[in-house]
This record gives C-alpha cells, structure tokens and sequence, in this order.
C-alpha cells in the first residue's frame, strides 16, 4: 500500500492528499515506500562519482595554456641572444650546434620595430636588434588572433612580444606564434621642426632647454648657421621662443629664467700656450616662457690658470680654457648669487658616452651601435637590469642615433633629442 513521502502515513491509491499531514501529493499520486531509499543511493552514487572526478583532475598534470603567465621564457633579451649566437669567433658549424639549444623555445623581448608587412606567412613584424659590432634583426610572424595586431603599431615603437624560436639567418633571428604584450615606453609627442644640431638638454619644471653647453659648439662646431637656444614647452613639445643671438652659451636653468652666456671678448695676456687670458662677457636671464630678459650681467676679469694643477689637458685649446676656467668658475658663480630656486646646470653635464640614469630598477646609458648595410654607427638608448646587468633592450630613435637624453626621476618621462628632433616618452 502506498505511503506518505513526508509523514509515512498509509494512503490509499491515487490520493492528492496525506490524511494524516494534509501534504499534498506530487502529481496526485502517492510515494512508494522504497523511492526514499533509491533517493539516497542516488545521491551516495553522485558523491562517489564527483570525489573520483576530483581526484583525477587533482593528480594528472596540468596541460599548458599558453598564456604568458604560465610559459617559461628564454632568460636572454634579443640583444644578448643575438650577441651569442652571431659572436665573430663562432664558425659556422658551432653557430648551428648552439642554435640547437634553443630552437622551439619560447622568448618573450623588446625590441624597436622598423617595419610592418603582409606576408605569405601573416603579418610580420621585422625589429631592429642593434649590438655594437654588427646589425641584427628580429624577423617576427604575428598571430593576430592573440591580442594587439602589429598593423596597429607603428615603425619606431619600443615593442614587448613574445614568440617561439624558429629559425636563422646571417644576421636574422625569425620567430613564430608571436604575439603583442605592450610597449614598454609610450611616446607622449615629437618636435621634429626643433634644430638639434650641438645642443644638450636641460629641463626645468615647465621647460626643456636645448643649447650649446661648450664655446665650441656655440662658437666653432659646424661650418653652418650656428645653433641657438631653444624652449619647448615640457607637457606638450610646443616651441616657445628661440634665442635671436647666436654664439651663446646654455649655461642653466631656474624655476624663472634660462641663463646664457656670451663671451664676447678673449685677448691673450701672454706669450702662446701660456693660458693667461682676459675676458670680457655678458650673462642674460631669460624668462623660461617668454624669453624675455629678466636681468642682465657684464663679466670682465683676468683668469690665469698656471697655477691650477689638472685644470686644462696636455693639449689644451682656447676652448678648453674657455670652458673650463671662466664658464665653470666666474659665470657659474655670478648665476649661483643671483639665481632662483631649482637652479640646474647644464655645464659640466656628464658626456654622452657617460650618461646613465636610473629608474625603477633600470638602468639608462647611451650606448654605440651599429645598423644599416655598411655598419653605420649610432648613439643607442641601452637599458639594462640592475640586478643582473642583462641588456633588456635597445633604441636607435628609427636610426637616427640619439644626441643626447635625460630622465626626470618624478614622474619616469624620457627626454631625447637626435637630428631628427626631440621628444618625449613615458618609461
């Protein structure tokens, strides 16, 4: 006879309702006494299936993914791998033997992107990997179904990727399943209309000032027309005024004026070598965004450096003395006194050659590479890791080389200037 599922109660056949609870009955009909029973074994067949699904899942291995996360990358940077592999002391049969090594495996670089094409293969990416000997580059096959398509970057870009080791050439390494990760170092804007030519840079909080920082380069440097101050505008790359008179000195800058020197006359109080000279000069304050002169400064003294032990080299010239008795001691000092706050100097910045920064664990310098057909030379940007010194990569500004950078330590903004212009880049 059937029974109530709730109460067990007996019911008779086909009864909608419990007589002893008054539940109603699924479908008007009443349970059979073993379906409770079935039930459970239900549900105990359930939890043996799904504990024995777990148990698998947990001990097999997990099949890769794929996803840039869970891949192991080769532990050189392009410029490091190409170094190694391209080695002039290798012959042709070790360069093989160590490509063995390494083909099929994943590496994840950053490289400067000279070109983007549609091929047979896809979309290819060819990036620049200059070392300081040789030209190299990097020859990447894009599958553009994985995120940023390298048609969207532009020739240039400072690229992060990744791919898989595929092949070489005489001086090609090809990848393949690459894909875009990020660009590293984001340009803000480029002045391409800005004459670089002997200038240095020096930055303010507004500004950024590019000028001669030595009497040769202002006086003597290029059989052109000689180069002036310039004032670009720091957020935007806008030029806001140029000096009208040539032949001056970028000496610094303040949180209010620019200041340039003009050496206006050199007479020899001696015999020939002797460095004994007098001098007659002028310093001007320019307003930083106007260029407009605040106050002005007329400088006349003797300077003798006879007894000035390591002042000038072996082999010095009227540019040496220049440079380094009178712009370095009386003009510095005349700014110092009548200067603003944040004054900073341009003279007596470190040479090209040994410029370096250092921001969040990396480390900036200049560096010497070589590209093009017949090896011409460039100033590279070379970054490296602090750590391990490993190069992470390098940048020829679309091998124009680079003249001269500076990074503000504040807010990680790059500042370059090449023959092609100057600009900005968010590191």
């Amino acid at each position: 006879m059937p029974s109530c599922p709730i109460c067990g109660a007996k019911v008779s056949e086909g009864a909608g309702f419990c007589p002893k609870c008054l539940r109603r009955l699924m479908k008007g009909h009443a349970s059979q006494g073993k379906s409770r029973k079935k039930l459970a074994g239900i549900i105990v067949a359930c939890a043996v299936v799904i504990s024995a699904v777990i148990a698998v899942t947990t001990l097999l291995p997990k099949a890769p993914s794929g996803s840039v996360a869970e891949l192991e990358y080769l532990a050189l940077s392009a410029h490091d791998f190409a170094e190694e592999l391209f080695s002039p002391g290798l012959t042709s049969l070790q360069r093989d033997d160590l490509w063995q090594n390494y083909v099929g495996k994943p590496v994840k670089w950053t490289s400067e992107l000279k070109d983007v094409s549609l091929e047979e293969e896809g979309a290819i990416a060819y990036f620049l990997n200059p070392l300081d000997w040789s030209r190299t580059e990097v020859k990447a096959v894009f599958d553009e179904s994985q995120g940023l398509s390298p048609l969207d970057l532009n020739e240039g870009d400072l690229v992060t990727y990744t791919g898989v080791l595929d092949r070489f050439g005489v001086a090609e390494i090809s990848l393949t399943d690459c894909t875009v990760v990020l660009l590293p170092v984001v340009p803000l804007w480029w002045n391409g209309d800005i004459d670089t030519r002997n200038k240095r840079i020096i930055v303010g909080d507004e500004v950024l000032c590019l000028g001669p920082s030595t009497y040769y380069d202002a006086t003597k440097g290029t059989n052109r027309v000689l180069p002036e101050i310039t004032t670009i505008d720091r957020e935007t790359g806008e030029l806001l005024w140029e000096g009208e008179r040539t032949e001056s000195i970028l000496v610094g800058i303040d949180s209010q004026y620019v200041y340039a020197w003009y050496p206006a006359q050199l007479v020899l109080r001696a015999e020939p070598g002797d460095p004994w000279y007098w001098y007659a000069s002028d310093i001007t304050a320019l307003n930083i965004t106007s260029g407009q002169i605040g106050w002005y400064s007329l400088l006349s003294e003797d300077v003798d450096c006879r007894g000035k032990d390591g002042c000038l080299p072996d082999e010095w010239s009227l540019s040496d003395f220049v440079d380094c008795c009178v712009l370095r001691e009386g003009v510095k000092g005349e700014i110092t006194s009548n200067g603003e706050p944040g004054l900073t100097f341009l003279v007596g910045k470190r040479l090209l050659s040994e410029l370096t920064y250092k921001h969040q664990d990396v480390i900036y310098e200049s560096a010497r590479a070589v590209y093009g057909g017949v090896g011409i030379e460039f100033g590279a940007l070379k970054a490296l890791d602090q750590q391990t010194g490993i190069v992470l990569w390098m940048m020829t500004f679309q091998e124009e080389g680079m003249n001269d950078f500076f990074i503000s330590e504040a807010d990680g903004i790059l500042y370059v200037s090449t023959d092609r212009g100057v600009g900005a880049f968010q590191l």
